[in-house]
């Protein structure tokens, strides 16, 4: 991911997350119609597509709904107000720890499941995602969006929606850390350590062993969570 793309993801979680408090706060009622998409983009300093994208996050999470012609909408009932990370904390340390805590238990569990569930199509799909990663780190790149595929690939084979759909919603929080990590580790030589974690889950998963998926996969996120302590301590 480029520079570019990540400050345009932090504009997007940035904008999404000031219309989201707005509107479960009640600062914007029920049925009231949002600004267009020039007046958010001025009144936020954004441009229109980040305004589009925020938009149509907020309407994935079932906040606003869109009128043909007529714009956005804040949705009449917001019983089923969807869960969210709140990406503008202050303390971003304890956050980022937070999230990594979180991908441990859903994760490690996922990687188990995808060992005991896993079909031989989707276990070939999870070592083709880890071959694409290994290229990619050999070549220089930093490897964020292959490690993200090759984690969503586990999760798929756990053929629970559920994981699959969490996995996803992580991402965005995910490609940050990644983003941080991989071009430190590389410099600190420690991406041969991360690959061989990668190859033990999968090892695990393609043996049809969920207690050592789950061993692999707890200690390749434990250890993550370790390495990124360590880079920004320093």
């Amino acid at each position: 991911m480029t520079i570019s793309a990540l400050r345009s993801s932090n504009l997007v979680e940035q904008l999404s997350q000031a219309l989201t408090t707005q509107i479960v706060s009640g600062e914007r009622v029920a049925g009231s119609r949002l600004p267009t998409e020039e007046k958010l983009a001025t009144d936020y300093g954004v441009s229109r597509t980040v305004v589009r994208e925020a938009i149509s996050r907020l309407k994935s999470d079932g906040l606003v709904i869109t009128k043909q012609g007529l714009g956005a909408f804040v949705a009449s009932s917001l019983r089923n107000t969807p869960f969210r990370i709140d990406g503008d904390r202050k303390d971003s340390h304890k956050l980022v720890q937070e999230v990594f805590e979180l991908r441990i238990g859903v994760e490690t569990e996922a990687a188990a499941l995808a060992a005991e569930r896993g079909t031989s199509p989707q276990i070939k799909a999870i070592r083709t995602a880890l071959n694409t990663l290994n290229r990619a780190s050999e070549i220089g790149s930093n490897g964020v969006e292959e490690d993200l595929h090759f984690h969503r690939a586990i999760a798929r084979a756990a053929n629970n929606a559920l994981y699959d759909g969490f996995v996803e919603f992580l991402e965005r929080h995910t490609r940050e850390q990644l983003s941080i990590s991989r071009v430190n580790c590389e410099i600190a030589g420690w991406l041969r350590d991360i690959q061989l974690e990668h190859q033990a889950i999968f090892d695990a998963i393609a043996a049809h062993d969920p207690a050592a998926a789950r061993v692999a996969a707890h200690a390749h996120l434990r250890n993550g969570m370790t390495r990124l302590r360590r880079i920004e301590t320093h």
